[in-house]
């Protein structure tokens, strides 16, 4: 028998699904995405094997029973840092080319979704560029924040499925990955968009019926998701010791996390009950829309008074907090959306707004890469100094905070690790310890001459540390 027949079904089966791919993703601004946000992120890539922050401190290259067991105490799921260990046998740059990638694909789920709310196609694209680039969450360089970028992946791939594909099977997958997103646990609160999406999308099955039906039956599972990770928390793996009171809600937090829904809500009752002409701007809509997002995406933080005040969490020196800001892209990039249609000069802002949040990712991105050169450049120094020896307690006061990414500070952890790599093995002493506290010690001033231009174009810090015994140090004081 010829098999014309089934090869004809079989290419045609396949022209069918590459021409639903296309439209999945027709008009996707695929030129002004990938530049942009290449420009934005892309300097991670250069210099793919650098660790930084808690990357030093955690030991997440042991196999999973080990790395199971140390999260353990601390409440984290079971399935926490499992993609990492495989990764990381191969080496750092792997984590560190993902990050980049699964960033970039949520890009494109978002504009799927969106694409499915029907906001008009120069919508999606400005939406889609704006979510991709908005100078947020600068900590995903390090590879302790990739278990929270796999739950950002996990995330918007479940809500994506969730939304566009009506199969059981596709309806479990988009569970499942929801379900394994929670293990970052601002998805808790952040899981309201989905799950409202999605009875949006329901709600003409689901008014006036008299009796019960799969619909509601998939309501009722999805909405029950995060409840039943908290109990499944609760009994298998709960925070003891001093992680109990780690993320854990407060009544004044609380109340502090309230008060910033209060704008979105001010402006939704503007839009409703406010002029004619006001009401008929869906971008308004738009505007107060991205305004909840943005307190949806911060709420959790507050609620456990990760932040003190309002300002702090979106404080340029930040530190490594700006991995708070995770949540907060499609909020923002919803808000200049809405903005952009209703200031009077529309494509000056909206492109205003490009630009700067490029300028300023470049910029943020390139103290990070200056921060994985001095890494490398302390290491030289250490190893060729002979002014201090393996048995010295070293003060380390830092004068080159300029190159350290986005004001970070290095642990004590981090440089004893690169005094280790420098073949030394010195104690060193960080922080508010100074002289006063170690008169025996030793003080390393680590200082450069060499502007931050001057070392972004040259790829040489200049640095060198200036040697002097605390008891020196204690007497010029004095």
């Amino acid at each position: 028998m010829s098999s014309e027949p089934n090869s004809v079904v079989e290419s045609d089966t396949v022209a069918s699904n590459v021409a639903k791919s296309e439209r999945i993703l027709a008009g996707f601004p695929w030129v002004s995405a990938i530049v942009l946000y290449t420009l934005s992120w892309g300097w991670s890539l250069l210099r793919p094997n650098t660790l930084y922050w808690d990357d030093w401190a955690l030991d997440i290259t042991n196999n999973p029973k080990s790395i199971w067991l140390s999260r353990k105490s601390s409440g984290l799921a079971p399935w926490v840092r499992l993609v990492e260990w495989p990764l990381l046998e191969i080496g750092v740059w792997t984590l560190t080319f993902l990050t980049f990638l699964l960033f970039f694909l949520c890009g494109i789920f978002v504009f799927v979704i969106f694409k499915k709310l029907e906001l008009t196609r120069s919508s999606a694209d400005s939406l889609v560029v704006l979510f991709l680039i908005v100078p947020v969450n600068h900590a995903r360089v390090s590879v302790t924040i990739f278990d929270y970028t796999n739950s950002y992946f996990l995330f918007y791939l479940g809500w994506f499925v969730l939304v566009y594909f009506k199969s059981a099977k596709s309806f479990a997958f988009a569970c499942i990955s929801l379900f394994l997103s929670l293990k970052t646990h601002s998805f808790l609160v952040f899981f309201l968009l989905p799950f409202l999406h999605f009875v949006w999308i329901k709600e003409s099955l689901l008014i006036g019926f008299k009796k019960l039906s799969w619909k509601h039956f998939q309501i009722a599972v999805l909405g029950s998701l995060p409840f039943f990770y908290l109990l499944l928390r609760n009994t298998f793996w709960p925070p003891i010791g001093e992680w109990v009171n780690y993320q854990r809600p407060t009544i004044s937090g609380l109340w502090r996390g309230l008060t910033i829904f209060v704008p979105s809500l001010l402006l939704l009752a503007c839009y409703f009950f406010g002029k004619k002409k006001f009401r008929k701007s869906s971008y308004a809509a738009v505007l107060a829309l991205g305004l909840f997002l943005i307190a949806l995406g911060i709420f959790p933080y507050f609620l456990a008074e990760s932040f003190p005040n309002y300002i702090s969490s979106l404080s340029f020196r930040i530190d490594w907090g700006s991995r708070h800001q995770m949540l907060l892209p499609l909020g923002l990039a919803l808000s200049v959306l809405g903005l952009n249609e209703l200031v009077k000069h529309k494509d000056l802002f909206f492109r205003a707004v490009l630009v700067f949040s490029t300028v300023l990712n470049i910029y943020f991105a390139s103290t990070y890469f200056l921060d994985s050169i001095k890494k490398s450049e302390i290491i030289q120094l250490a190893a060729n100094s002979k002014s201090f020896s393996d048995e010295s307690e070293i003060v380390l006061v830092d004068d080159t905070e300029n190159f350290n990414g986005r004001g970070s500070n290095y642990r004590d952890y981090e440089l004893s690790a690169l005094l280790q790599l420098a073949g030394r093995n010195p104690r060193v002493l960080t922080g508010e310890r100074t002289c006063s506290d170690y008169p025996k010690g030793v003080q390393l001033t680590l200082k450069s001459d060499t502007s931050y231009l001057q070392a972004l174009a040259t790829r040489d810090l200049g640095l060198y540390f200036e040697i002097k015994p605390c008891s020196e140090v204690l007497a010029q004081n004095n």
